[in-house]
């Protein structure tokens, strides 16, 4: 998962969990803060029957009568004032909640009781507030508070992830640029526009880094072109000694046996040293890929050039290719090499009176090529590790050095071509090639 969906969802789901503790604990919250308020108005509500009692006297609630009491609902009973003369050992100042009948219906109310002694008599005033409109109020208070946290822990989910993708847009560039490499000599160190010094470091180091890979490729190609000289030169040399003491008539036919072998074995040593710095060559990018390449033509040359191989063991070579693509950026000998050494190999491990069929399909933007022969061939668990060096089955010729394969994968890699190998030891082996974005 990339660094920047790590830390959206970590953002994400640290909000969640905040919203999901206050979903929680807001309730209880509002509800306290709903009592709190309609306490308050209850207060203010005495302080106004108070205001009222001292500007127009107790006779504005009361009427003539000491006993008389007096009691005001309104409409929808969710408020009401009451006043009634009590005993001065009854007075209990509270506020509670507490039930009322009110025209046969029990409501359930918060109500405010507070005794006061006017013109020596003394009075219980209670000023209710009708629970449910409290709960109706907090429930509303609830649904608004949720909406807006939710819109709050939305909205700086958005934010953050705005504000990640501006602070980690350096990193991006960095892989970008990393994901463009094919060799090192291509890369060229750039500044980062950023201010953030960890990046701005990030990015020196790799500048730091790649130029010290680019000086080690230097080095290594200039010791690729030591070592052809230095060792295929005095190779030649020998062979052309061997080859005169050879023509000598005076050598004796021993001693010209041993010098038959050694040319052999010069031979063999020429052909490693000149497979491996191919492959070194090709690795280090050694070669242009600036030719335009028809791969009929290609696989046609190929037959041509291997059929006296597969007639001296009696392999018959057919090809079908359809809708035969031409290959835009490509280098002809090095895709021949690469195809001539999976035939050959297919004609190596075949038996006798086999055949090979070479077989070519469009599929979309890709080509398959797929090389199939009756031979006889490779175990399943041999398969991971034919491509690797100087790793080989039994060649019936005896002049296998390994490498054959070696070389297709890396020519395969050079020109981004897939390899699939599937086989069955005793039916055959059948090798595809995948060229792709045609």
């Amino acid at each position: 998962m990339k660094l920047q969906s790590k830390l959206t969802l970590f953002s994400a789901a640290t909000k969640i969990i905040i919203l999901l503790v206050l979903v929680m604990v807001l309730p209880p919250v509002v509800n306290r803060i709903a009592l709190h308020n309609t306490d308050q108005r209850l207060l203010q509500k005495k302080e106004q029957v108070f205001d009222i009692i001292e500007e127009r006297g107790l006779e504005s609630f009361l009427s003539d009568g000491a006993d008389d009491t007096y009691g005001s609902y309104n409409l929808l009973k969710e408020e009401f004032i009451s006043m009634e003369p009590i005993d001065p050992s009854q007075i209990n100042n509270r506020i509670e909640n507490t039930l009322r009948k009110v025209e046969d219906e029990v409501v359930e109310y918060r109500v405010l009781s507070l005794g006061f002694e006017l013109h020596g008599a003394t009075y219980l005033l209670e000023i209710g507030r009708s629970l449910d409109t409290i709960r109706e109020t907090s429930s509303t208070l609830q649904r608004y508070a949720l909406y807006f946290l939710f819109s709050v822990v939305l909205l700086t989910v958005f934010m953050d992830l705005a504000f990640i993708k501006v602070l980690l847009r350096p990193l991006t560039l960095i892989l970008r640029k990393l994901q463009r490499i094919g060799h090192p000599d291509s890369f060229k160190p750039t500044p980062l526009p950023t201010n953030t010094s960890d990046f701005v470091f990030l990015n020196e180091t790799i500048n730091t880094m790649m130029g010290q890979v680019k000086e080690a490729f230097r080095k290594e190609k200039e010791f690729i072109g030591n070592v052809s000289h230095e060792l295929l030169t005095p190779i030649s040399i020998l062979q052309n000694r061997l080859e005169n003491l050879m023509a000598d008539l005076a050598v004796p036919d021993t001693v010209l046996l041993k010098l038959v072998e050694n040319q052999k074995t010069l031979h063999r040593l020429k052909s490693i040293i000149q497979a491996l710095l191919l492959i070194s060559r090709i690795e280090n990018e050694q070669y242009l890929k600036n030719e335009r390449v028809n791969l009929l033509a290609l696989v046609q040359d190929v037959v041509d050039e291997i059929s006296d191989r597969a007639e001296l063991k009696n392999v018959t070579i057919s090809m079908s290719l359809s809708q035969s693509p031409v290959l835009q950026k490509a280098n002809y000998s090095l895709l021949f090499t690469m195809l001539f050494n999976v035939v050959n190999n297919a004609i190596k491990y075949n038996k006798e009176g086999g055949s090979i069929h070479i077989d070519g399909v469009r599929k979309d933007t890709r080509y398959e090529l797929c090389v199939s022969d009756t031979g006889t061939g490779i175990a399943e668990d041999q398969l991971p590790k034919i491509f690797s060096r100087f790793k080989r089955n039994h060649a019936p010729d005896g002049e296998s050095h390994g490498l054959g394969l070696a070389i297709v994968q890396t020519v395969a890699k050079f020109h981004r071509i897939k390899l699939d190998v599937s086989s069955e030891p005793g039916k055959g082996t059948d090798f595809k090639l995948v060229f792709k974005e045609l």
